[in-house]
């Protein structure tokens, strides 16, 4: 990665598919934050609820990179893409996902 790109991403800690992310940016040595939407204070879960409603987002792992793009769910193919790494070539073609979130009404 020629040039550092914020990386953030929105889990849940129960979700397998939010974690598969964080691994996936740990093993290829990519800096983030993270916060783990059920386990965060009513107003930050209201902050991440609102901004993840506007983008049509209503899955985890919510990734954003850099200021525009964001992937909603565990797709490794895009994570590559975006952060120019290379695809890695032992991963397999279905594996992606993400888990529903469970937005309360109100928002």
């Amino acid at each position: 990665m020629a040039e550092q790109i914020k990386v953030e991403l929105y889990t849940q800690s129960t979700c397998p598919w939010s974690r598969n992310a964080r691994a996936w940016l740990d093993n290829h040595h990519v800096p983030y934050e993270f916060v783990d939407y059920d386990l965060a204070d009513e107003g930050l879960q209201r902050h991440i609820q609102e901004e993840m409603v506007a983008r049509g987002a209503s899955a985890f792992p919510f990734v954003k990179i850099g200021d525009a793009d964001f992937i909603i769910g565990y797709n490794p193919d895009a994570f590559a893409r975006l952060l120019g790494l290379p695809k890695d070539a032992d991963q397999a073609a279905g594996d992606a996902g993400a888990c529903d979130a469970e937005f309360e009404a109100g928002v």
